[in-house]
């Protein structure tokens, strides 16, 4: 056999090689087009409780400290065609309603939000980003003269069963200010599909009062 000859086929089998490795590699890590569509925002009646807008004293923070409720399974929510009470639709009665899509106002009718976020997959890790305005003023929310950042907490459970909040690392994510008004929290993981509620907590070191700083707003987020 001619030595061209064998040159050819020594770069074909080494082509064919690298192909079949490649293959492999990609199946064994399983890259995210394989991982199928991701969850997300639970779509459903824009956000329209707010006839009022509340201004903001930040005189009124008064530097109390107010967790706010934590989730009550007995709280009022959807029912279903046959009258029945629908768990997933339940919502915490000592906070708002939790809001559908991915927009809308705090339960206090302070501010607006919208959320994004990486892909939502089980048992993989999830960053949120948050941006908040002040409904009256439209401006981006910032710090207090206490220089903390605005998104003091995320909260996550299942409506239908309210004490699951998830891994360990859920209770204690990272926040940060990306820009003013925008703030990103996570790592966050949902070890369970089905449906969740995520609640943004805003200058919770704030007492809850009626035109102080303290906030809260809460979205449905459905896991595959």
């Amino acid at each position: 056999m001619k030595p061209v000859t064998l040159l050819v086929l020594a770069v074909a089998g080494a082509l064919a090689s690298n192909l079949s490795c490649s293959s492999s590699t990609d199946n064994s890590t399983g890259s995210s087009a394989d991982a199928g569509p991701a969850g997300g925002p639970v779509s459903g009646a824009p956000d329209t409780h707010c006839t009022a807008t509340v201004v903001v004293d930040p005189a009124a923070c008064n530097g109390d400290t107010s967790a706010g409720g934590a989730p009550d399974e007995g709280s009022a929510g959807a029912t279903n065609a046959g009258g029945a009470p629908d768990c997933n639709q339940t919502h915490d009665a000592l906070y708002g309603d939790t809001l559908y899509n991915s927009e809308g106002d705090d339960d206090d009718c302070k501010y607006h939000g919208s959320w994004t976020s990486t892909p939502i997959r089980l048992n993989e890790n999830v960053t949120f980003t948050l941006s908040a305005t002040n409904k009256e003023t439209s401006a981006p929310l910032v710090p207090l003269a206490d220089k903390v950042v605005p998104l003091t907490r995320l909260d996550v459970y299942e409506p239908c069963d309210p004490n699951r909040r998830g891994p360990a690392q859920n209770f204690s994510p990272k926040i940060a200010t990306t820009a003013p008004g925008v703030f990103t929290v996570g790592p966050i993981k949902f070890d369970q599909p089905g449906r969740w509620v995520v609640r943004f907590h805003l200058y919770e070191q704030c007492v809850d009062g009626d035109t102080s700083p303290h906030g809260h707003i809460a979205f449905f987020v459905d896991v595959p």
